[in-house]
């Protein structure tokens, strides 16, 4: 590009600028001359020595004033030149999650300077408030903010983190019936924009709601609100027919009966494996078994295919859900030849009857906060356990000599301490202390009673102490971080419940926003 450039000495001045103002390290120094490499070729370098000869003795608002001047030169290049020198200041600029303010201001200087537009849509928060709408009220799978963002930058460029940011603190308070009432009023903003921004702004979002080759019909409603709101007809993927098969799977899946009738199996299977503990029912009734196992076998895999066909082409999301995975393993599982191993098919039926975890919601919060609180109860293991090897270093130390089958050594006595903290005949441990291993619990064992010691002040104060700190007050931090842990999945699934009814009953929200609409335009013509 430097050989079609006007003054390619301004270009390079402006990049060691933002090379200063990026606050670049060193790898990303090597990152960035990469980038200028690729735009501007070998001559990159002696336009460098140049630039860093008019830049070594100036002060920073010098500098400043210099880079200015010189995006004000770079006006006189061609469109196709500033298109590609605002797309390499992009690619630096964008490169890091994080941008500076000193950044963005510098990136909009040169876009306001150079005057090109890159890219087909001009970023805004409403904008983004309704693709955040889309992003809910969207039954696809690609309905994920990272691919959105694919398509958002194909339309609109690298600059859309600040918008998104300031659409999602907008949003992230209000239910969806809230944000739909929002986003109607803030799309009729959209109106005042230029007609091909407003037929890009349709295009781009027929492609994501597109991507997935499904059209829903909570899709179409927010798709004709954005076009009503634009004042532009529908595109081409419009038309599309919202019936094929793959939406009739998907509402089979969905249905009441189909569920049901998956949770009468799942008992059944339940009802089955138990029948089989019984040898002599087995041997009486072979033929039955095999046919109501071959039968529940099939029925699973029907039902496997009917959940994933839909998301045939978006494998890694119909994966990316841990009870997907759980219930296709089973279903290959149950088709592998395990004739020899009748244990591990006992084993694979048996794994069939804990899917009525998933089925069950009220079992599906107990689950998921059992999985949730995994890790803090870890935490809470690895407290009791410093516990119990402090406990158990001062037992060995104290009592070691009076009880030696309870505190001989400090393996020994970590493991009393443990029953200890189970409740289990805890006492029994404290009056062979108190007493003496002579007078109480060692019975036929009184040939290892070799040194006993009454102890009664410091066994009461060790055990008690113990028993409150490991048997109360840790068993009390158990169960909290399990109720909480149970109120956030509680919290969680009626929140998707509650999000799953909105969007049922999306055709009346967005109803009540166009009445609003028209509200509005009558009281300003009363006016």
């Amino acid at each position: 590009m430097i050989d079609r450039l006007k003054n390619p000495l301004d270009l390079v001045i402006c990049l060691k600028m933002l090379n200063v103002i990026s606050l670049s390290d060193h790898e990303s120094e090597k990152r960035i001359d990469k980038i200028v490499s690729k735009h501007l070729g070998d001559r990159h370098g002696e336009y460098s020595k140049q630039a860093n000869q008019q830049l070594i003795n100036l002060t920073d608002g010098q500098k400043v004033k210099l880079t200015r001047e010189c995006l004000d030169r770079l006006q006189g290049e061609e469109d196709a030149a500033k298109k590609e020198i605002l797309l390499m200041f992009e690619e630096i600029i964008f490169a890091d999650d994080e941008v500076l303010s000193s950044e963005r201001k510098f990136y909009d200087l040169a876009k306001s300077l150079l005057q090109v537009n890159t890219y087909e849509i001009e970023p805004s928060v409403e904008l983004f408030e309704y693709l955040n709408v889309l992003n809910y009220v969207s039954s696809s799978d690609f309905a994920s903010i990272d691919e959105f963002a694919e398509i958002w930058i194909k339309y609109m460029g690298p600059d859309i983190r600040v918008y998104y940011n300031e659409a999602y603190q907008n949003l992230k308070d209000l239910d969806l019936e809230s944000q739909i009432q929002k986003v109607g009023g803030n799309l009729r903003k959209l109106n005042n924009i230029d007609d091909q921004q407003k037929i890009s702004i349709r295009t781009m979002v027929e492609e994501i709601i597109f991507s997935d080759d499904e059209f829903t019909d909570e899709e179409k409603i927010v798709y004709e609100l954005l076009l009503e709101n634009l004042g532009v007809e529908p595109g081409i993927g419009y038309d599309q027919p919202t019936a094929n098969p793959l939406r009739w799977l998907s509402n089979i899946e969905q249905s009441q009966w189909f569920q049901n009738s998956i949770n009468l199996f799942i008992v059944l299977t339940g009802v089955v494996v138990g029948l089989e503990t019984s040898e002599a029912l087995v041997s009486d009734y072979p033929t039955l078994f095999y046919l109501i196992d071959t039968v529940i076998k099939y029925i699973f895999l029907v039902e496997i295919l009917i959940r994933f066909l839909p998301k045939w082409n978006k494998p890694f999301a119909f994966f990316s859900d841990g009870w997907n995975v759980f219930d296709s393993l089973l279903v290959v599982g149950s088709f592998l030849p395990f004739g020899s191993y009748p244990f591990i098919l006992r084993v694979i039926r048996l794994l069939r009857f804990a899917r009525i975890f998933r089925q069950v919601p009220q079992l599906r919060i107990i689950v998921i906060s059992l999985l949730q609180s995994t890790k803090p109860i870890g935490f809470v293991g690895i407290l009791l356990l410093l516990l119990i090897y402090i406990y158990g270093v001062i037992g060995t130390t104290v009592f070691s000599k009076n009880d030696p089958i309870h505190f001989g050594d400090l393996p020994i006595s970590m493991v009393s301490l443990f029953r200890a903290a189970t409740f289990e005949d805890w006492t029994d441990l404290m009056y062979i202390q108190m007493y003496s291993c002579a007078e109480y619990g060692y019975g036929d064992n009184q040939e290892l009673c070799i040194n006993p010691a009454k102890m009664p002040l410091t066994a009461v104060f060790y055990f008690i102490s113990f028993i409150i700190i490991s048997g109360l007050v840790i068993l009390n931090l158990v169960i909290g971080v399990i109720i909480q842990s149970m109120t956030q999945a509680k919290g969680s699934l009626e929140k998707d419940e509650e999000l799953r009814k909105t969007i049922k009953n999306i055709d009346f929200i967005v109803k009540k926003v166009r009445a609003r609409k028209f509200e509005e335009m009558l009281d300003t013509n009363d006016s």
